[in-house]
This record gives structure tokens, sequence and C-alpha cells, in this order.
């Protein structure tokens, strides 16, 4: 528990939130915190342990997203944080690991079975939360710069231990110089830049609760960031119609997508979806960059290992062979460069040309 044992951290939660005798039942999924639903003298809650070295800027843009939201959104719940005895938001550990306490919110995570409206209502809720997001203040004019500044944190570390033997370090390298030259060239495309506003950051089937068959809630704002809200959509969307089991290669369910799409603009999303339908190989390898990045962050905090079934793999290949074949085009692309350049020179003795260098996915 990121050197915190059980027993201290029901210590903690007795001692700030003057609770008696809790227990504690660890939530599944997440790679950022560790979540528990907390059981006994405690009223329905969540407590959420994160990562040490978590940056307050980071807690106080989640905190201000959700107070937003929850004064705009009222259809669907979003995480309510329970104050300590003293009003505090929060308490901190000897490690500087922040522990929240959130009221609970029932359902249950994922998207239902035999609901067939499911990623419907999820997508028309995010149109709703955009709603309520677009009203904060803004200060960057970049499409991808949430995914921007995720990507500098992974690049400022190095390989993940837990890596060593799945991929040759000339691998990783690879892969993630393909992702900051795609993120660089979406960073400047005109189609990208619509909607530039404040987002959830982490739009997943495991971040939506259903009850009933009715979606009820919206939790995980720890990522919230600036960036296209348009962009955000394609990637729930790419969340709720992937295939899991597929770990070779990225693969979903293209019409699942395309109805998605369709379902935010839709709920009166403003914005021209079949512009970014027609984009969607763009957004596909945009969706897998952010998932490579958020696996790989969590790797570098001891906090998640790569394996079989855990979202990863199937990204990290497509992204590997993009960047395979991109580096073989801008080979083929120098070599036929250079023969020009030397028959220019043999028959005008001034040779002039441009070097040019393929990349897969074209961003513009």
């Amino acid at each position: 528990m990121d050197g915190v044992t059980e027993g201290a951290l029901r210590q903690m939660l007795q001692r700030a939130w003057g609770w008696g005798e809790v227990r504690l039942v660890p939530l599944t999924g997440g790679h950022t915190n560790r979540s528990f639903l907390v059981h006994g003298d405690a009223p329905p809650c969540v407590a959420r342990l994160a990562w040490a070295g978590k940056a307050a800027a980071q807690v106080d843009r989640e905190a201000r997203m959700l107070a937003l939201v929850a004064q705009g959104l009222h259809a669907i719940a979003v995480p309510t944080t329970v104050p300590t005895l003293h009003g505090a938001g929060h308490v901190t550990t000897a490690a500087g690991q922040w522990l929240h306490v959130f009221e609970r919110i029932e359902g249950t995570s994922g998207l239902p079975s035999g609901v067939p409206d499911a990623c419907v209502q999820a997508m028309r809720a995010l149109a709703s939360l955009h709603e309520v997001l677009a009203r904060a203040d803004i200060d960057t004019g970049n499409p991808v710069a949430w995914l921007l500044t995720r990507y500098r944190r992974v690049r400022s570390r190095g390989m993940p231990p837990c890596m060593d033997g799945l991929v040759p370090g000339r691998e990783y390298d690879d892969v993630l110089t393909h992702a900051g030259d795609c993120l660089a060239r979406a960073s400047t495309s005109a189609w990208a830049a619509q909607r530039i506003q404040w987002l959830h950051g982490d739009v997943h089937a495991g971040n939506l609760l259903f009850d009933g068959g009715r979606l009820r809630g919206i939790v995980d704002f720890d990522e919230v960031g600036q960036g296209s809200a348009w962009l955000e959509a394609a990637f729930a969307a790419f969340a709720l119609s992937r295939d899991a089991t597929c770990e070779d290669a990225f693969r979903f369910d293209a019409i699942a997508w395309e109805r998605s799409m369709g379902s935010y603009a839709w709920s009166g999303s403003r914005g021209d979806v079949a512009t970014w339908i027609a984009r969607r190989d763009v957004l596909a390898t945009l969706f897998c960059i952010d998932q490579v990045l958020i696996h790989l962050e969590a790797a570098q905090r001891d906090l998640w290992t790569p394996g079989p079934g855990m979202g990863f793999l199937g990204g990290w290949q497509t992204l590997l062979a993009e960047a395979s074949s991109a580096s073989a085009a801008g080979d083929a692309s120098q070599r036929r460069t250079a023969s020009t350049v030397a028959s220019l020179a043999s028959a005008t003795g001034d040779p002039s040309c441009r070097q040019t260098t393929a990349s897969s996915p074209a961003a513009d």
C-alpha cells in the first residue's frame, strides 16, 4: 500500500475523521491511487490514498474542477469530499501521500451487460460534463496539453524496471519518440483545436458507475487537464468500444465507435463530428499514446506491472509497429533523396533538394 499499512490507514481515518472501528475493502482498478470502501462506524464512503510525490497543484486542480462540476452537473453524481474533523479536505501521510475521503456513489463500475444504450448514456453524460467544465478559465490553446504534460513526466524518467525483459531499451525509446512526434503534430493541427477547455482526463468504463441500468456517477477526476473536448470524446468512444482481449494490437468496434461519437454530437456538443470521424486512424494512435503513457507512469511509480489483459500491450504493439514503419519509410526517403541529389549534382553541378521524412500517421 505504498508504504502505508492497512492498520495505519485505519488509524488515520479514525483520528482525522473521528470514526470508531472501520473496515477497509480494496477496490479493484486504478493505476495511480489506491481506493477502499470504508465500512463500520463510518458513513458510506470511499478512502483514496495517492502515490507518494503527487503534486499539490494536481490535488488543487481536482478539487476546483469537482467543486465546479458539483454545482452544475445534477443528473450525474461526482465525488464529494468528506471533510475531516477540522474541516480539511484531506490529510497527508509521513511520506507525503494525500488521503481523501469521498461520499460513496451507489453503483458498479464498468458497462453493464444487457443494457444496449449504456454507451449512449456514457457519451451523453460526457457531453454534459464538458458543458460544465467549459465554464472554467483555460490558459492554453493546445488541444493535447494534458497529454503533453503526462508525456513530459514519463519522458523525464527512465524505463520502468518491470519492463526489463519485456521490451528492449531501443524499442522503448522508439515508441516514446514516435509518441512525441505524433503529439507535436497534433499540437499544431487546426482540426484538433476545437473546443479547448478543461477535461476529465481519464474517461473509461472503470470510471463510470451504473446502477439498475442507469449511469449514476462519474469518478476519478485525478487527471483533470486542458485540451480538446472532442479529442477526449474520441478517446472515451475508443475506451468503450475496444476489444480488451486483444493483446497484439489495438482493436475496437468501428461501428460502435462512430455511434458513440454520434451520441456525443447529438447531445448538443458544438463541432462537426464528421471532421473527427474522418480522422479516426489518427485519433486511434493518439488514444494508444494516452493509454501507454498512463500505464508507463504507473509502472514508474511501482504501482503497476505489465502483463496480459492489462489494456497495455495492444496499444504498445500498435505504436511500436507505427514507429518501425515510420523509421523504415524515413530510411527509404533518405535513400531516394541521396540518389536524387547525386543525379542532380552530376547534371547541373548545383544540387538542391528538400529532405522529407515520412511518419505514420499524419496528424493534419
